[in-house]
């Protein structure tokens, strides 16, 4: 059935003042994604295909630097960021075919939490009160997510215990980046804040997405408003932000994307996704009963 992945990589930032991220004007520029429409049904779904507005090419490395002080003062607490429903930007889609190999269960799943940069610092406290720098960026075999701000550099991240924080402030627009190094299509299901990047409900994994080409790269500039436009994400206060906005501020502060792959590729997904080493550490030895 009919699904779009996403895949980012993210810079992880160390926690302190949050320092102005370096601006990268030769940013490898990013395609529209192909959207596709989804019905819970058996036979191949007609979908929609977004249009290409910029040129395919790798996503680029590096990106802005961040830190938090280790020290953040009372008046300064964050409240957290949201995302706000923003001004209307031209991206273009059109409709495809694409049928999942499982309609219901994605493939791959990653996801990001975002946050300021005092909201970071406190979360570090509590958690694990160590946080260190990283590109913002995820990956899982020939996937990627990255969130990008909008001259296309990887936004500045936090590695706070298992999870990864983007670091943002109010007023800044980012992109969700996605890179599929698969030979194959992948459908890519995309949400911000708990609700679907499509229609601006609740996430599911049965909604319709994104279809990116093999060996290709994308970035999705907003909530998609028509299939010319989207309004575009920019961080806000949660009060804000659209979650807050629509009455469905629980799950504020997180972006995930799901991967879904094409019915009939079973063995390109398997080989691009091959390990050379699967078993990493040492099993016990089989049970047996003592003489």
């Amino acid at each position: 059935m009919p699904r779009t992945t996403v895949v980012a990589s993210l810079f992880l930032a160390s926690v302190a003042a949050l320092a102005a991220c370096s601006k990268h004007s030769d940013v490898a520029r990013l395609n529209a994604p192909d959207a596709a429409g989804y019905t819970p049904a058996e036979a191949p779904q007609f979908q929609i295909t977004a249009s290409t507005a910029d040129a395919a090419g790798p996503m680029a490395p590096g990106g802005g630097e961040a830190s938090v002080s280790g020290e953040v003062a009372e008046r300064e607490r964050s409240r957290g960021l949201g995302t706000a429903y923003g001004e209307q930007r031209s991206s273009s889609v059109r409709g495809t075919q694409f049928q999942r190999a499982d309609a219901y269960n994605p493939d791959l799943v990653l996801s990001m939490r975002y946050n300021d940069a005092a909201g970071v610092q406190q979360i570090a406290q509590h958690k694990t009160g160590s946080p260190y720098i990283l590109p913002a960026s995820q990956q899982n075999g020939p996937v990627s997510l990255t969130l990008r701000d909008e001259y296309g550099a990887p936004l500045s991240a936090a590695q706070v215990g298992g999870d990864v924080y983007a670091i943002g402030e109010i007023g800044a627009r980012y992109s969700i980046g996605v890179e599929n190094h698969t030979a194959q299509r992948l459908e890519v299901v995309a949400s911000v804040d708990g609700l679907d990047v499509l229609d601006g409900g609740e996430a599911d994994f049965h909604k319709r997405g994104y279809v990116v080409a093999p060996y290709t790269s994308f970035a999705i500039e907003g909530w998609r408003t028509s299939d010319d436009t989207v309004a575009a994400f920019r961080f806000s206060d949660t009060d804000s932000g659209y979650a807050a906005q629509t009455g469905k501020p629980r799950n504020i502060g997180v972006i995930g994307v799901a991967f879904f792959r094409e019915a009939g590729h079973d063995d390109l997904f398997r080989r691009d996704t091959a390990d050379p080493f699967p078993n990493r550490y040492a099993p016990p030895p089989p049970s047996h009963r003592g003489y």
